[in-house]
């Protein structure tokens, strides 16, 4: 089913006490010296909870100085009440992959069949003047192997790059699909498209606004956990929302190399996890039943 709005959920979401809950069970087991930022996502759209505001508040307030992100799809901008959820993050991560309708329907295929690129972009210039943290578009470049869907030639990137221009963010993160896509057909664009956007944007915004999938990402850093309930069940949970290679289960969860390719292993053999390869390298993911 797709939902457009808080309204159209039937069943109740996660509420400020729950997540207050289960937070400082974490914190028990979690050095929270070792992370660097809180980030609000899922396998659905965030701001769909109506919640969310006092949810950020009782996380705030138990994280202390550490910043509050959130990866958002932009869609429900353009209402007062989710705005006001927002003011409590210090950075907000919004999607914009498109500049025209066509190629907005193409890529991003909204639950809301009205929603126009139009709405997005003037809704997130209303949100960077509602909120005080910082805004930013994350920007996924992309094409099919065919060419009959992209945002890095022609009208689409002139379009998009105006709409990025329009919204005048604080960033801008450039991404390609790096893990495997939803959908096959989906190929992450050569370096010799990439670049010009680049160059351009950079030319427009100034080079400090940029942040670039493969040059600025951290790697390496490795969350440190004083004790685990359940390392196999942490895994499950963790490749539930999205699709990790064993260097990211590793670095999340605190485990040697070996214990991670032992539990990986397992849960194939149970067929809870499945594999794919993207750019030569394998992640793996929850088996949805």
């Amino acid at each position: 089913m797709h939902v457009s709005s808080p309204e159209m959920l039937s069943e109740s979401l996660v509420d400020a006490d729950k997540v207050a809950s289960d937070l400082e069970d974490v914190l028990k087991r979690l050095d929270l010296d070792s992370v660097d930022i809180v980030t609000f996502s899922g396998t659905g759209e965030p701001t769909l909870n109506l919640g969310l505001g006092r949810i950020a508040k009782e996380v705030k307030t138990r994280v202390g100085n550490l910043l509050l992100a959130i990866l958002t799809n932009s869609s429900l901008f353009h209402r007062r009440d989710v705005r006001k959820n927002l003011s409590w993050f210090d950075l907000i991560v919004a999607k914009l992959d498109a500049g025209d309708d066509e190629t907005f329907r193409l890529i991003n295929r909204p639950a809301d069949k009205k929603m126009d690129v139009e709405t997005i972009v003037d809704s997130i210039k209303k949100l960077k003047k509602a909120v005080k943290g910082t805004v930013a578009l994350q920007v996924m470049l992309l094409r099919s192997e065919d060419g009959q869907v992209t945002n890095v030639d022609g009208k689409p990137l002139r379009k998009l790059l105006e709409a990025i221009l329009d919204v005048k963010p604080d960033q801008v993160q450039l991404e390609v699909p790096y893990r495997p896509p939803s959908e096959g057909f989906v190929k992450p664009p050569p370096l010799e498209k990439i670049k010009p956007i680049l160059d351009e944007l950079s030319k427009m915004l100034g080079e400090d606004k940029l942040w670039v999938y493969g040059l600025h990402d951290k790697r390496g850093m490795i969350v440190n956990w004083f004790l685990h309930e359940s390392i196999e069940r942490e895994v499950v949970e963790l490749l539930k929302r999205r699709p990790c290679r064993l260097e990211d289960v590793l670095a999340s969860l605190g485990i040697d190399h070996h214990t991670t390719q032992t539990i990986i292993k397992r849960l194939e053999k149970r067929n809870l996890i499945i594999s794919k390869v993207s750019k030569e390298e394998k992640y793996y993911s929850y088996r949805s039943r």
